[in-house]
C-alpha cells in the first residue's frame, strides 16, 4: 500500500516538474516571435561583426527548428502521463512507460540547449563569450522577474 502511494507521489512530482520545468509548452506562437525578436535583438547588442551575428541567429533557427519536434514529443508524453494518471486505477506500467518518455524528451531539450549554447560560444571570443553570457542572464532574469508579476497578478 504505502509502495503504491509514493509510485503515486513520484509521478505527482514528475508531473509537476514537467510544469514547472517545460513552461514553454503552454506557450503561443506569437510569443515565441517575440522571444525570438529579443534574441535578435539581444544578439544585436553585443555587436558583433557582421558574419558572426549571421552564424549566431543561424545557429538560434537550426536549434528553435530542432527543438519544435522535441516540445511535439513533451507534449505528448505529458498527455500520456496525465491519461495514465487520471485513470481510475492508473497502470503502474503505462506510467512508468509515460514518465520515461517525458523525462527522456525533457533530456533532448536541455540537451539541445546546451548544444546551441556550445556552439554560439563557439564562434565568439573570450570577451564576446563573457559579454554574451552577462547579456543572457540578464535577459533570462528580466524575464523570470516578467514571469513572477504575471503569476502575482493572477494569484490576486
Amino acid at each position: 500500500m504505502k509502495g503504491k502511494f509514493n509510485f503515486k507521489l513520484g509521478a505527482l512530482c514528475a508531473i509537476i516538474s514537467a510544469m514547472l520545468v517545460m513552461p514553454a509548452l503552454g506557450q503561443v506562437k506569437g510569443e515565441e516571435g517575440a522571444r525570438k525578436a529579443q534574441k535578435d535583438q539581444m544578439v544585436k547588442e553585443l555587436k558583433l561583426a557582421p558574419e558572426k551575428e549571421k552564424a549566431m541567429l543561424a545557429v538560434g533557427v537550426k536549434y528553435a527548428a530542432e527543438r519544435k519536434d522535441i516540445i511535439a514529443g513533451v507534449k505528448k508524453a505529458n498527455d500520456d502521463l496525465q491519461a495514465a494518471l487520471a485513470a481510475a486505477n492508473p497502470d503502474e506500467a503505462k506510467l512508468k512507460a509515460a514518465i520515461s518518455a517525458l523525462t527522456a524528451d525533457q533530456d533532448k531539450m536541455f540537451t539541445s540547449f546546451k548544444k546551441q549554447r556550445d556552439e554560439e560560444l563557439a564562434l565568439m571570443t573570450p570577451v564576446e563569450q563573457a559579454r554574451y553570457l552577462t547579456v543572457l542572464g540578464q535577459w533570462r532574469q528580466k524575464m523570470m522577474n516578467k514571469r513572477d508579476q504575471k503569476a502575482a497578478g493572477t494569484n490576486k
